[in-house]
């Protein structure tokens, strides 16, 4: 049965907002929450004109597992490239799974100039960071798997690390993308496998057949119905149009695919990109609306191209009101 998630956004909400809208997600039936890891947020300013959000995930996942009971919660997604040692990434995933079993993930990508410039490091092109990205992996899953680990790679190393603390096994580790390249690395490194502003039909005709070939690069002797994949939906539910549309205006700027490949890291200008995006380019990117059985729709359509979960990225301006809708019928609706 397909699973659903929420997403807690640390760029648009305050970190005390997004814990009070993970616990009432438990309450409405949420399977998991994922929360953003980035160290400048997207945008500058929310819809209102204040000033956007930046809590730190890190400090944030331990208060929303401590403060819910079965929810898994994780990233949605980290970018392991220079601010973070893999080593320290795993030294935290493994504190959290040792005092929440079993309700603890990864999510990792490669990342945007957001997360690394203004911390004064050179924005790698893509090559790098998958590659980068594909030896964390690497590093995690054996820091949980072995003792005192050596690791001479291309990007980091390792002499003697181990982990006192944790399981012998790392929590799932979900790899997002929306090309070739990080959908087969999902396949062959990843537990799992997560996309956003993919079509259903895109995802199931060219991402899931490369999530299909790591698999068979792998040694894990599987097929693609062992990589758990997951889409990211970004909705807003309201009680009219414009005021579910108008909380999605900051966003506009993640439709611009130089955002996500140039270093781009001021919010202020980051903003600015997303300035030319209309009204309707937002509705087709976003499911905006009035009416939840398009939220059970839109779902649906992914749920049919062969998505194992889909998590909810609500801009709505009642979360509670989102959260009734989910657990009255949208949920329902895939029972």
């Amino acid at each position: 049965m397909v699973e659903f998630g929420y997403f807690a956004s640390l760029e648009e909400f305050s970190p005390a907002s997004c814990l009070e809208q993970v616990e009432r997600a438990e309450r409405a039936g949420f399977d998991s929450a994922w929360v953003n890891d980035h160290f400048h947020p997207w945008f500058d300013r929310l819809a209102d004109g204040s000033p956007a959000n930046g809590g730190n995930c890190w400090e944030w996942l331990p208060a929303a597992l401590e403060r819910t009971d079965e929810i898994r919660v994780g990233t949605g997604v980290t970018s392991v490239i220079n601010r973070y040692h893999p080593a320290n990434v795993a030294h935290r995933l493994a504190t959290l799974a040792e005092l929440y079993p079993d309700r603890v993930f990864l999510g990792l990508g490669t990342g945007e100039a957001l997360n690394e410039s203004p911390l004064g490091f050179e924005w790698p092109d893509y090559g790098e960071r998958a590659g980068r990205t594909a030896e964390a992996i690497r590093i995690v899953r054996r820091l949980f798997a072995e003792e005192f680990v050596d690791h001479d790679g291309d990007f980091w190393t390792l002499d003697g690390a181990n982990l006192y603390t944790g399981p012998d096994e790392a929590p799932p580790i979900h790899v997002a993308g929306s090309g070739a390249t990080a959908a087969r690395m999902a396949g062959d490194l990843g537990d799992g496998f997560v996309t956003v502003y993919e079509s259903p039909d895109s995802a199931a005709n060219e991402l899931f057949p490369a999530v299909e070939r790591g698999v068979e690069k792998s040694d894990r002797n599987g097929s693609l119905a062992d990589v758990h994949k997951t889409v990211h939906l970004h909705v807003s539910y309201a009680d009219s149009e414009e005021a579910a549309l108008r909380p999605c205006l900051p966003w506009r700027l993640t439709l611009r695919p130089e955002v996500f490949a140039e270093d781009l890291a001021d919010p202020r200008e980051l903003q600015e990109h997303g300035e030319d995006v209309g009204e309707e380019e937002l509705r087709e990117a976003f499911v905006v609306t009035t009416d939840p059985q398009d939220l059970v729709d839109a779902a649906a359509g992914y749920v049919d191209a062969g998505f194992d979960e889909v998590v909810f990225q609500s801009s709505s301006p009642d979360q509670d009101a989102f959260c009734d809708a989910f657990e009255r019928e949208i949920a329902p609706s895939f029972e």
